[in-house]
């Protein structure tokens, strides 16, 4: 079920072939167009020999045209290119060239050149550095990304190489998966007339000067005569059909799919919850073992207030088919019910090194640890979660206090973990 989620990121490299970039941007969070996104991307990790399990993809709320990587295996879609590249086999070109971008260290390198330059950040830095501390990820290193548009245009005048060589990679890895490498060119050439209409009036410097659509597709028709299919398995198609048709229902102001689960998500966002969960209730009767059928029945039995039922169907799904999403939503139900809250919890403190993009978890944790009468161990979380925002001052507010309330020998990991953010805070804030 979608979530929405704030970020401050910008581009790395772009996909895009014109429009302007956001410095601040929302996720559109959905366990099924992840997970669908993340299978096609896992296939092109492999035969470029990056890691797969590292392959995760999100979707950008935003109409642009974009794809991007942060390094990591992060790579980001926006919805607007999603809903414009109906043939899955295109956007399998786009996730290989962002693929290309990892495998080749061009962002390592650029890191590399951020790193150097630290002394030149601003309290964006902060949030990535201190958040990937706190969470044990590298997802919140994208917060590095929003800390200067003078820097990233001095950064991005080195990427005109870098993108060539990305679509040749690309190629290469498609050619290795059995598919026409091609498919990319198709890509580029759907796209290429947005920058002409914009007449290059509107397109920034750091986009100018990206190689033209123009430009590549001929440098990759100068490659190797490519051959193999042009279609992908009809799994593949079907799951990315539902993909589009959710993703429709979430962005568009009118749904004219005659698709029943389409429908539901889309009245349950303009709340028109009682239809939509009867369509939803309809869906799961015909295929009771549908775990996204149940997933966003049970979301939106949880915004109406029944969150016994909404508890039930979640507590399946968690059991079927248990996803950070999934399981995040079922400690918000557990949590909500009252019941349950040492799952909750046990759940939760889990996701937050699996999934440290949702931020909620803090915030639910500090609500559940508040149910168990922690409130030194709730203050905590609430830290991270303002650690994670970038709101240094506020966690270190909280984290006074929760050093007040901790019990030194009971909670002493606690407070060991209290006093060095706030000597880390105090440190890089300084430098700032």
């Amino acid at each position: 079920m979608r979530k929405y989620l704030a970020l401050t990121i910008i581009s790395l490299f772009f996909f895009t072939v014109t429009g302007p970039v956001s410095f601040g941007m929302s996720l559109i969070r959905d366990t099924e167009i992840e997970e669908c996104l993340t299978d096609m991307a896992i296939k092109i990790f492999k035969v470029a020999g990056i890691p797969a399990k590292s392959a995760k993809v999100f979707v950008v709320n935003s109409s642009e045209i974009n794809a991007f990587t942060i390094g990591n295996g992060y790579i980001f879609v926006n919805s607007g290119l999603l809903l414009k590249t109906k043939d899955p086999l295109h956007l399998m070109g786009i996730l290989a060239h962002e693929t290309a971008h990892i495998a080749a260290g061009h962002v390592s390198r650029l890191m590399a050149s951020i790193e150097s330059r630290k002394s030149h950040m601003t309290t964006v830095l902060l949030a990535g550095i201190l958040g990937t501390v706190v969470t044990g990820s590298e997802a919140f290193m994208a917060a590095i990304l929003g800390y200067g548009q003078t820097d990233m245009l001095l950064f991005l005048r080195y990427s005109r190489g870098e993108e060539f060589a990305a679509d040749a990679l690309a190629a290469s890895y498609l050619q290795k998966l059995g598919f026409n490498s091609e498919c990319i060119c198709k890509t580029f050439q759907k796209f290429q007339d947005l920058e002409l209409l914009n007449g290059g009036e509107y397109v920034p410097h750091y986009v100018k000067s990206h190689p033209s659509p123009f430009e590549r597709i001929q440098a990759i028709k100068n490659l190797s005569k490519p051959s193999g299919f042009w279609k992908v398995d009809s799994e593949l198609a079907e799951r990315y059909r539902r993909v589009v048709l959710k993703l429709k229902a979430y962005t568009c102001e009118k749904n004219s799919e005659k698709d029943d689960y389409s429908i539901a998500i889309w009245k349950h966002r303009h709340g028109q919850t009682i239809q939509s969960v009867q369509l939803l209730q309809n869906l799961v009767k015909k295929e009771p073992g549908n775990v996204f059928y149940r997933e966003t029945l049970a979301q939106c039995l949880f915004e109406q207030g029944k969150i016994g039922e909404a508890v039930t169907h979640y507590k399946f799904v968690y059991q079927h088919h248990p996803s950070p999403l999934i399981n995040i939503g079922y400690a918000e139900a557990l949590i909500a019910s009252g019941k349950g809250i040492d799952i909750a919890i046990r759940i939760l403190e889990k996701e937050k090194y699996k999934d440290s993009l949702e931020n909620n978890i803090y915030r639910l944790l500090a609500k559940a640890y508040g149910c168990q009468k922690k409130e030194g161990i709730s203050f905590f979380m609430l830290a991270q979660e303002q650690i994670c925002l970038g709101n240094y001052f506020q966690a270190k507010v909280l984290l006074e206090r929760c050093l007040r309330l901790l019990d030194k020998k009971k909670d002493a990991s606690y407070v060991k973990k209290a006093k060095y953010f706030i000597t880390l805070i105090n440190r890089e804030v300084r430098h700032q």
